[in-house]
């Protein structure tokens, strides 16, 4: 008997894991996601002396890494907090590395 044909995903899940894969294709943002992997949340301004990048830099990362899904961030008086959507990042590389 054959091996049976590896199941696709749905269209939409293929353009959600697609547009993970694009906000990833950045170093920095690597990076970023790195460090909050060791981390449950990080300031914004802790992630960017980390990464040795200005607060606004780190800011266009940061919206790019939000708009995808991967980090959400929380506000605490003037700080913001970033975290990671650890559940996105499962479903996404799920299919990759089982």
């Amino acid at each position: 008997m054959a091996p049976s044909a590896p199941q696709l995903s749905d269209p939409a899940s293929i353009a959600r894991r697609a547009k993970v894969f694009k906000a990833l294709s950045d170093p920095c943002r690597v990076r970023i996601v790195e460090m909050l992997m060791k981390k449950k949340e990080m300031c914004g301004m802790e992630l960017a002396e980390a990464l040795g990048v200005s607060v606004a830099l780190l800011s266009h990362h940061g919206k790019v890494l939000e708009a995808a899904g991967i980090i959400s961030k929380r506000k605490e008086g003037p700080h913001a907090f970033c975290f990671l959507n650890r559940e996105l990042l499962a479903e996404t590389f799920r299919g990759f590395v089982e």
